[in-house]
């Protein structure tokens, strides 16, 4: 029978790396990449695959830095000079409005000709 030999502490720092709970993950984005993220959007995003890997230890989630890094660097993106049209802009008037839905085929929920009586 063969035994391996016992890692010391130092060795298994050195190996392994530090797995960081939710708050710990928040500051960490936060101090790193500048990324304010709340822990219970961390979990958020969890829920919808959308978020940093995770690891479970005991049902509970621990982050690795190598994955926040990369998470981080994917949700940042690439720098551009020039902005991101709204697919939605909650300030276009309503004559834009009706003319977007005239193109989709949407009828009208507030019309404004009121020659006709409302129906019954």
């Amino acid at each position: 029978m063969t035994r391996t030999r016992k890692r010391t502490r130092a060795e298994a720092k050195k190996r392994y790396a530090k797995l960081l709970r939710r708050w710990e993950a928040s500051k960490y984005l936060l101090d790193v990449h500048g990324l304010q993220l709340a822990p219970a959007s961390l979990a958020k995003k969890a829920c919808l695959g959308i978020g940093p890997e995770i690891c479970f230890v005991n049902k509970i989630p621990f982050y690795r830095p190598t994955a926040l890094d990369a998470w981080a660097k994917v949700v940042i993106g690439k720098p551009t000079t020039r902005a991101r049209k709204d697919a939605y802009d909650r300030n276009r008037s309503r004559q834009s409005r009706q003319q977007l839905r005239v193109k989709t085929g949407e009828s009208d929920p507030f019309p404004t000709n009121t020659d006709q009586p409302p129906p019954i």
